[in-house]
């Protein structure tokens, strides 16, 4: 007899009588609620003062608890060893195959020491983790599963739009076989930088323990794995996230064929292009990876990338900025051979690259600079004040030896440009537009050499402690 957690589908959005060509919502989840399943996890941890708060996050990160449904604390069983207790979360998967692996998320089954799933028809069957990858936040867990389980399929070739209805089914709550609907309210896009992924932002209701389950499209096909959502109260506002199938597929099968995902690797530390920095490496297009530093030993340096190049291509593919680039990378396997397009000192070369696998700056006490009719050309124009190299600064910003044909930055303008940059007191400069500078003059003639070549900015390579960046800084042409 079915379990008497066992719950039909419930439709909470829209009214049952939408319909998208000739598939109606009510149809669509009859067909794929089957392949959705519970995923329910535990973990042993110790009890400790600061236990409550433990237990909080780990309600924040795995969902809400499924010993005990819809009450407002997970599920706790204290072992004989008055330390020691179980702890107990719930997530979300869904079948991919007849063979039993089911797609979740990693930070559902993260740490966990026992999983289990809970079918729609609520029987529950132990499962084993298969893989997983904590980039793209995907695991892959198998059970053997009942005699014509149903499964469903990523899409394939799918060119979502904004605008498009989608169905979310998933376990929130701990209420399974609960099903949402909405609209895909962006993929990817402005103010999302920094992100390895795209994600698709959807509308329809996601909330806790919905995590691992899948978005469909009106024809049934997984489109998305649902990941996150942003909340400031704890429930759904109407901004979900979901991972797009064509990265789940290939993630997913990596993770079934060999447990783990491995990602090409160049070995670059990079930096993103605005105006000011492309107009200080004299360029008028903000495209491109800019390479920051190379790291020793890497792919990268092997094939004799150097900080301060520009990345634009790799093997034919245009990149448009860091994570671009980083993207464009990881798509390829440690061993390949790719080739990377770049801008050198205003020329175009081209090497290539044997990937490798993927496997702070200090901080020093702000200064002002002070204005008085002293100041050199280098304040005026930059808003900073430098010195050589000396044993009072290496003393003062307890600099490490070295450096001692550099300059040292003594003071940035509080909100200027060189502050924006990132410039602090104790920097060195050690090359302005790609030439070494060590006294005050070399660097106020490099000033005035940029001004006549009409350059809004110069790009300082910079060093605090043992890392070292580039830094484009706006030039005050006006100043007197």
């Amino acid at each position: 007899a079915p379990s008497a957690n066992a719950q039909t589908p419930r439709l909470l959005s829209p009214s049952a009588g939408i319909q998208a060509g000739s598939v109606s919502i009510p149809d669509l989840v009859e067909q794929v609620s089957p392949a959705v399943v519970s995923v329910l996890v535990e973990r042993e941890v110790e009890r400790a003062r600061g236990a409550e708060s433990f237990e909080e996050f780990f309600r924040f990160r795995f969902g809400e608890p499924f010993g005990n449904r819809g009450a407002p604390r997970g599920r706790r069983e204290r072992d004989d060893d008055d330390n020691v207790q179980r702890m107990s979360a719930q997530g979300s998967g869904f079948f991919i195959d007849n063979t039993g692996h089911i797609v979740t998320n990693n930070h559902v089954i993260e740490g966990s020491d026992q999983i289990r799933i809970r079918l729609a028809n609520g029987e529950e069957l132990d499962a084993e983790l298969v893989g997983a990858d904590a980039l793209t936040d995907l695991a892959v867990i198998k059970v053997t599963p009942p005699k014509r389980q149903k499964f469903v399929d990523f899409a394939h070739d799918v060119n979502l739009r904004v605008g498009e209805t989608v169905v979310a089914v998933g376990n929130p709550f701990g209420l399974g076989g609960t099903v949402t609907s909405g609209i895909v309210s962006a993929i990817g896009g402005e103010n999302r930088q920094g992100q390895f992924l795209d994600y698709i932002q959807i509308d329809a209701p996601i909330n806790r323990g919905n995590s691992g389950g899948p978005t469909f499209d009106l024809q049934g096909r997984v489109v998305g794995v649902n990941t996150a959502i942003y909340s400031p109260n704890g429930g759904s506002v109407g901004i979900g996230f979901a991972i797009p199938a064509r990265v789940a597929r290939a993630t997913v099968n990596q993770l079934i064929d060999d447990g783990s995902v491995t990602r090409g690797w160049l070995g670059v530390s990079l930096r993103e292009l605005d105006a000011t920095f492309a107009a200080a490496i004299g360029r008028t297009s903000t495209k491109g990876a800019f390479i920051e530093d190379v790291l020793e030993g890497t792919p990268a340096e092997k094939a004799g990338l150097r900080a301060g190049d520009l990345v634009l291509r790799v093997d034919g593919q245009d990149i448009d900025d860091t994570i671009d680039l980083s993207r464009t990378v990881s798509s390829y396997t440690p061993g390949e051979k790719v080739k990377v397009e770049f801008v050198r000192d205003g020329e175009d070369r081209t090497l290539t690259v044997e990937l490798g696998k993927r496997g702070s700056e200090d901080t020093v006490a702000e200064n002002d600079v002070s204005a008085n009719d002293n100041d050199t050309d280098v304040e005026a124009r930059l808003g900073i004040s430098v010195e050589p190299m000396s044993a009072r600064l290496r003393d003062e910003f307890r600099l490490s030896e070295g450096g001692d044909d550099s300059l040292v930055v003594t003071g940035v303008s509080r909100g200027g440009a060189a502050a924006e940059a990132g410039l602090r007191p104790g920097m060195l400069i050690l090359q302005v537009d790609g030439e070494p500078v060590s006294t005050l003059g070399a660097l106020e003639r490099k000033i005035e050499a940029a001004i006549k070549d009409g350059k809004d900015a110069v790009l300082l390579r910079l060093q605090a402690g043992d890392s070292k960046r580039f830094a484009a800084v706006p030039i005050d042409a006006d100043s007197e």
